[in-house]
């Protein structure tokens, strides 16, 4: 683990005494001030509910207890064994399931209730939960998990939290405080992306990102699979994707305790994701209700690809590598009048729609410059042919760009064959010259980020679901620096206010001038997007991702009339005690005071 003077993780201050003493303090205050000012004891849930009342007391579970489920559909059972199991880890207590009216917990089916949402009440003498499905019935048990002492969501027994932090008390019986909730999403879609094209990260790093994920009830994991830096997806019919393209001949890291890049000087890889990999990665997200949305971009961003087979390329002939510097956008792009090349890429979609079994695919669609193109014969013949035939505009200006709509539209045919939507990045249709009509005929999700919220507003009036994913200020690219401050390590952005948690927190992803019905509900969602061209490990993924992931989430979660920074920056000092717990940095600039 990365040590500095600025970021060192709470372990490591707790096993220094002195500052141990003064970190414990800092929250004794922050908690005596909430019991002071609201007579209330404080309950610690991030996102916040759309509605709770915390009333008085705790229900303290008993050693043997009861969850009256065992009448209930086998998805609804096992979501209460998977909440025994974690309690009986946690705390020793041993959950089963019966058949009475009466039980310690009680989970009631309630079809008024939305898809989602569920209602929680706690008293002292007993838990009661409704929902309608089972993912309504885990964001209540995850609910209850979180507003519970800390090693309970940790996934540690007491004796195993103070090995990790000495001072670490609680109740020998777990309590649960005394709450009525009421609770669904704002948005359907609430999701983080991952770029592993440029940086690769392990299965196992990646089911600790789930289990966040999980944590805020954030419910799509969108994995960037591709890139001009690295292919990382394995396809049996094209091997030299992973046996070429998925190695760069050096890389460029970064050295987050030093604050600066260095180059390793070696080959970087092969680093890709087998199938079994992907497959392994798709349950465990689907036991934590999370789909697993894989993006391949093209037909640009595509020159790992390209680098193993150049056939693909508007110049076979020519030069083709996988890029070892981390941004940039490159003017190698897929040959889109090649059918043999458009083939290719249906091939590849195909590998991928077996091993995912979600309703949606990413195709990219972002960044893709037409200079290729244009000095392609192939392409100028395929682009002659098309507006011969009618299927794209004469243009004059931007004359090249339909054939990416054109593109998207063969593409978006063969994913809608096998009864799954596509998702597209916002120069799908802010690009100039892009074909509005085509993509609107796919009914493609577009993921806005810029200009965000151009992009957004034409995509809902064409009638599309827009994600809102801000990159400008406010935004929800979360791999930006922390802060501005002497000794902060390198990162995207500039780490002024504009990148900060507050305006992270603050940003709004449906303007208040957003009023026709028919145009804000298609305002899906928003995602919290991080690429890693600076970040190449998962100490510092996890630095420059906490608690912004949190902001992003409640976002996602929380209705916007209720949404106050200094209550979450209260919410998110408690939480830091859970991610001690399970090892992960995190920012420290807005911890409570």
């Amino acid at each position: 683990m990365y040590i500095s003077h600025l970021f060192v993780p709470l372990r490591q201050i707790y096993n220094n005494i002195v500052k141990m003493k003064r970190f414990l303090l800092m929250l004794l205050c922050v908690f005596a001030a909430l019991i002071g000012a609201n007579a209330k004891q404080f309950v610690n849930l991030t996102p916040l509910p759309k509605q709770m009342i915390v009333n008085e007391g705790q229900y303290t579970l008993p050693k043997s207890y009861t969850i009256g489920a065992a009448l209930l559909a086998d998805s609804l059972q096992k979501e209460a064994m998977r909440f025994a199991d974690a309690i009986q880890v946690a705390t020793g207590c041993k959950g089963k399931l019966t058949k009475s009216k009466k039980a310690d917990i009680m989970m009631i089916v309630d079809a008024s209730i939305a898809h989602e949402g569920y209602q929680l009440s706690v008293t002292t003498k007993g838990i009661s939960i409704s929902a309608s499905t089972a993912r309504g019935f885990f964001y209540a048990f995850q609910s209850i998990k979180k507003i519970m002492p800390a090693n309970v969501m940790a996934g540690l027994s007491i004796k195993d939290a103070q090995k990790i932090l000495p001072w670490y008390k609680t109740t020998k019986r777990p309590e649960v405080p005394c709450v009525e909730i009421e609770d669904e999403p704002r948005f359907w879609y609430r999701g983080f992306m991952l770029d592993c094209g440029r940086h690769f990260f392990t299965v196992d790093e990646i089911k600790q990102i789930l289990d966040a994920m999980a944590i805020y009830k954030m419910n799509y994991f969108h994995w960037h699979l591709t890139e001009d830096q690295g292919w990382r997806f394995e396809v049996k019919k094209y091997p030299k994707l992973t046996t070429i393209g998925s190695v760069a001949s050096d890389c460029r890291m970064t050295d987050m305790v030093k604050g600066e890049h260095y180059w390793l000087g070696k080959p970087y890889g092969p680093y890709f994701y087998t199938h079994e990999d992907c497959k392994e990665i798709v349950e465990y997200a689907r036991n934590l209700h999370i789909e697993v949305i894989p993006e391949i971009d093209m037909p640009g961003h595509i020159m790992a690809a390209l680098a193993a087979y150049p056939e693909f390329s508007c110049n076979p002939e020519g030069e083709h590598k996988v890029q070892t510097y981390q941004g940039g956008v490159w003017t190698d792009v897929l040959n889109v009048g090649d059918p043999k090349a458009v083939q290719f890429a249906r091939d590849v979609l195909t590998e991928v729609m077996d091993v995912f079994p979600g309703q949606y695919v990413h195709i990219g669609g972002d960044e893709c410059p037409t200079n290729a193109w244009e000095s392609n014969a192939q392409c100028q013949e395929h682009l002659a042919n098309l507006i011969k035939e009618g299927k794209v505009k004469d243009l004059e200006k931007h004359r090249f760009r339909p054939l990416q709509s054109y593109f998207i539209t063969q593409m978006n045919d063969h994913i809608k064959a096998r009864g799954k939507k596509m998702i597209l990045w916002n120069e799908s249709v802010t690009a100039g010259g892009a074909d509005l009509d085509l993509i609107k005929s796919t009914g493609a999700t577009i993921f806005s980020w810029n200009p965000c919220q151009q992009g957004a507003a034409i995509a809902a009036s064409l009638g599309l679901d827009a994600v809102i994913t801000e990159w400008g200020p406010g935004c929800y690219y979360i791999n930006r620096k922390q802060h501005d401050g002497e000794g902060e390590p390198v990162a995207a952005g500039t780490g002024r206010k504009s990148d900060q948690l507050p305006a992270v927190y603050a940003y709004k992803p449906v303007p208040d001038k957003v009023m026709d019905p028919n145009v804000k509900k298609h305002y899906a969602g928003v995602q919290a997007t991080f690429w890693t061209e600076h970040v190449s490990d998962i100490n510092y993924f996890n630095y420059l991702a906490y608690p912004r992931l949190l902001a992003v989430a409640e976002a996602a979660w929380s209705p916007e009339e209720k949404k106050d920074f200094e209550d979450f920056r209260t919410r998110f000092t408690a939480d830091t005690m859970l991610f001690d717990l399970t090892g992960r940095l995190y920012g420290k600039h807005f911890i409570a005071k």
